[in-house]
């Protein structure tokens, strides 16, 4: 063969190398296709079908929620339909991330095994990041499953594969703690845990788990033995319901006075806690003695209306510079559970009635009567005294 053909062949065989690594860029489990960015390497969506979304499970390497989800179909699912499961893709998230930009956000929407942080400050993964805060954020300890189960082999249905491993750092009988200390990884960052600590539900002995991890009696495996867990389901601000058990709302009348009241009655830490861009308003709303609704100026922004937010809860961002409106949790040495505010009773509602309504928004900022979650409501007579 000639020289000149040498040097062809070469080229032809280097440029089909090339062609085909490229080509395994794109294939599903790269780790491109992990991380659902687009291909001009942004953060953007992913065009991937939801069910497409997480890398194929290896055997033996836990490196995948896919891995969790042959043997715990149950939780998995529970899981995928949580605001955990959904940390990365939620359009709020979105929203306020400025459609990703905000890297500064990465680290607990898609949080690298608090493990491997060793509990500490959360750190992005910076891969499958549309798994969002999944099974081995909480559950990977190197390639082992950190869990309650101190003898796995006890268990019948439970794979060795996965090589569990009772997390020895945090023993039970300092369950609280740990649970503090898991949960405080991303929701400890304006102080929850810290909060939930000052309170007389800490001092009673409960955790984190209480309300945000059902506990329940099944099998934790398929074809596994039942016995106690814990729900994966994590309801907080997004649940109506809960927010129902959390706060309530009070109202007295002393002369022309109308005192009303926002109580943390139920949460464990303060209300609103941890996001500085939720918002409880406190709404007034006044009627006559015939039920026709009358008009008022709001003490908090001096607008008039007719339904008016008469105090604003919230932890304001640091460029606001105001002090935080949030009520702590019952018990909290030198705070009180509640909010008070004062407000003028309009001369046309003497005879009356007030009605007084919490909202609770997941953006304080987003209209009320449109975005509002209506999580308490009291009804007050004004009759004519005397």
């Amino acid at each position: 063969m000639s020289p000149l053909a040498r040097i062809v062949c070469v080229l032809a065989l280097v440029g089909g190398s090339l062609l085909f690594l490229n080509a395994l860029k794109g294939a599903p489990g790269s780790e491109q296709e992990n991380t659902g960015q687009k291909s001009s390497g942004g953060v953007g969506e992913s065009t991937r079908s939801a069910d497409t979304v997480y890398a194929e499970a290896k055997p033996g390497v836990l490196d995948s929620p896919q891995n969790c989800k042959r043997c715990h179909a149950e939780i998995y699912k529970e899981w995928e339909e949580s605001y955990h499961g959904k940390a990365w893709v939620d359009p709020l998230f979105k929203q306020l991330s400025q459609d990703y930009r905000d890297e500064s956000c990465y680290g607990c929407h898609a949080p690298r095994p608090i493990h491997e942080t060793k509990l500490q400050t959360a750190e992005d993964r910076g891969t499958r990041r549309h798994s969002g805060v999944d099974c081995l954020t909480c559950h990977r300890l190197g390639n082992h499953v950190v869990g309650p189960i101190e003898d796995p082999q006890s268990y019948p249905g439970v794979e060795m594969e996965c090589g569990p491993a009772f997390d020895a750092a945090h023993p039970r009988d300092d369950a609280q703690q740990a649970t503090v200390d898991y949960c405080g990884v991303c929701h400890n960052a304006h102080g929850t845990g810290d909060e939930f600590l000052a309170s007389r539900y800490a001092r009673e002995g409960q955790t984190c788990l209480t309300c945000h991890m059902e506990e329940v009696y099944r099998p934790i495996v398929t074809g596994g033995k039942p016995r106690k867990g814990r729900r994966h389901t994590f309801p907080g601000a997004h649940s109506q319901e809960m927010l129902r058990t959390a706060m309530a709302v009070d109202a007295r009348r002393e002369g022309d006075t109308l005192f009303v009241r926002a109580i943390n009655q139920g949460a464990g830490h303060k209300v609103p806690t941890d996001a500085r861009h939720r918002g409880i308003h406190l709404r007034v709303a006044f009627f006559d003695s015939y039920g026709a609704p009358v008009a008022f100026q709001s003490p908090l922004d001096k607008k008039r209306g007719r339904e008016l937010t008469v105090d604003l809860i919230r932890l304001f961002y640091r460029h606001e510079q105001r002090e935080p409106t949030q009520i702590a949790p019952d018990g909290t040495i030198g705070q009180p559970n509640y909010r008070e505010t004062a407000v003028a009773i309009p001369r046309a509602a003497v005879g009356g009635k007030a009605v007084v309504k919490l909202y609770y928004l997941l953006v304080h900022s987003w209209p009320v009567e449109q975005k509002g979650m209506l999580v308490a409501q009291r009804e007050l007579s004004l009759k004519e005294e005397g």
